[in-house]
């Protein structure tokens, strides 16, 4: 079976608009990455002090009931045995510690950008975005293929085409030491 130009022009747009929105936010956290110091933030830090009675699942589980924090046993215990506890995600950090009949809760906010840089290098995230990413990553790929070989089919503009596509290739090994 030939596939025909229009039904690969079609998918290769429908591909594209579907990528669009985090081709472009992977591209502006590149260059954000690239350029850390221009987008650097202040983190915003509190720390919170409570007193426990005893060091066990059940009471500072009925202690974090009381804030809204919510840790599951295996988290609780992991806290209990080690007596800390750090729960990263995406631009924030969660630090908790037991000290002396206390919990302290510590809460950093590192910003937007963070967030959206530490989503780029896919740290700190749930299986969930790793399968956005990875599936995302392999529509790239596709589109990357078929505008390639959309562009070789124009008899007229081959050489062209060609010449560009040579340049990107040299550049990028160019680059790769």
């Amino acid at each position: 079976m030939k596939i025909k130009n229009k039904h690969l022009r079609k998918l290769h747009v429908y591909c594209s608009l579907i990528c669009c929105t985090l081709l472009l936010v992977f591209s502006l956290t590149g260059i954000s990455l690239n350029h850390r110091v221009m987008f650097e933030a202040e983190p915003k830090q509190s720390t919170s002090q409570y007193v426990i009675e005893k060091e066990d699942v059940q009471s500072i589980q009925l202690l974090l009931r009381e804030l809204p924090l919510a840790l599951n046993t295996k988290e609780l215990e992991q806290l209990i045995l080690n007596k800390e506890l750090s729960l990263p995600s995406p631009g924030k950090r969660l630090e908790l510690y037991i000290e002396d009949k206390q919990l302290f809760i510590e809460r950093s906010d590192f910003g937007l950008v963070s967030q959206l840089n530490e989503l780029h290098q896919g740290r700190y995230t749930s299986i969930r975005w790793k399968i956005i990413s990875d599936v995302t990553a392999v529509v790239f790929i596709f589109i990357a293929i078929t505008g390639v070989w959309l562009s070789l089919r124009d008899h007229k503009k081959r050489r062209n085409y060609l010449l560009f596509l040579s340049l990107s290739l040299a550049t990028f090994i160019l680059l790769m030491e």
